[in-house]
């Protein structure tokens, strides 16, 4: 069986390690510097597994050096962001951790796949490729698929239909800028902006859109994670059984959509390797123009960062 490493055992590593769980699809090692923290966790999680009908394996380590010959690494040990904070903020708390991490799989799991959940998406993506030094595609962030849920989910209680019937692709940074391909928002195969029309599809775009300042507000305590912990696990489904889905991922693109030497959201095949392709759609007047106004604002910021740094 596969083994997955989930490095951080706060809600979103835990939540992971849940939701991988139930679909028995690779045993799991939760680790965190903190005392007792990851195995008290596996525990909690191994006892809900006579109720919710799992037998996976899941470990609770504070050593890093456990992780060794993992084939899929999660990173999931970083500060949440603050309601009205700048990406380049959280980068600053965020980078110094996740590039200890980054240094650690590339000393202990060097072929392992990587999947990178901390803030900001894009632009710690691209610093855990540059870090491990890794081939481009065995590192990708969660940020258009948690997106996608969303307005899948949105459009599904709109018209009370299940979100399963719905489909819908995001591209660009895991940011308020993300487009929204509103031909692939599709129900059935039927175009959800035939069966809600214009209007009410672009509310909720705009509700999707802001999602997860809404929920950071209303709990005031931390971002969301219960999506964001399904979409992790919808990668890890992918890559443990060489599916080949169709995922909006982040990923270090070098020509594709323009883009060169930055880590953005598109549409990518995902499998046992990370991903083994990205797809190029041919966008719209509008959409080009958003994601190349996104992609720009994304360059200033990392750029911003690098002056910093340098």
């Amino acid at each position: 069986m596969k083994r997955i490493s989930i490095i951080g055992s706060g809600n979103v590593g835990t939540n992971t390690a849940f939701f991988i769980a139930e679909t028995r699809t690779a045993e799991v090692l939760l680790v965190d510097i903190k005392n007792g923290v990851a195995a008290g966790k596996a525990l909690d999680l191994m006892e809900a597994g006579p109720v919710r009908g799992y037998a996976t394996s899941i470990r609770g380590t504070m050593r890093i050096d456990d992780i060794a010959g993992s084939d899929v690494v999660i990173i999931a040990a970083g500060v949440p962001r603050k309601p009205g904070q700048q990406r380049e903020d959280v980068y600053r708390e965020n980078a110094p951790t996740v590039s200890a991490i980054a240094g650690d799989i590339r000393r202990l799991a060097p072929g392992a796949v990587v999947i990178n959940v901390v803030e900001p998406v894009d632009l710690i993506t691209l610093l855990v490729q540059e870090t491990l030094g890794a081939e481009r595609f065995k590192v990708m962030g969660v940020g258009g698929l948690l997106s996608s849920t969303r307005i899948r989910y949105l459009v599904s209680r709109a018209l009370g239909v299940s979100p399963r019937e719905v489909t819908g692709l995001i591209i660009g940074p895991h940011h308020a800028s993300m487009v929204f391909l509103k031909d692939t928002i599709r129900v059935s195969g039927i175009p959800a902006l035939a069966l809600l029309g214009e209007p009410r599809l672009s509310e909720l775009i705009e509700e999707a859109r802001n999602a997860g300042d809404v929920i950071l507000q209303l709990t005031q305590r931390s971002s969301s994670f219960y999506a964001s912990c399904a979409a992790t696990a919808a990668l890890v489904e992918a890559i443990v059984g060489n599916t080949r889905a169709l995922l909006p991922v982040s990923v270090r693109c070098e020509g594709e959509y323009g883009i060169k030497g930055l880590a953005i959201g598109v549409p990518a095949y995902v499998g046992q390797h990370g991903v083994t392709g990205i797809l190029e759609l041919k966008l719209s007047a509008p959409d080009r123009e958003a994601f190349d106004n996104a992609a720009a604002a994304l360059r200033t910021a990392h750029d911003n960062i690098a002056a910093k740094v340098a």
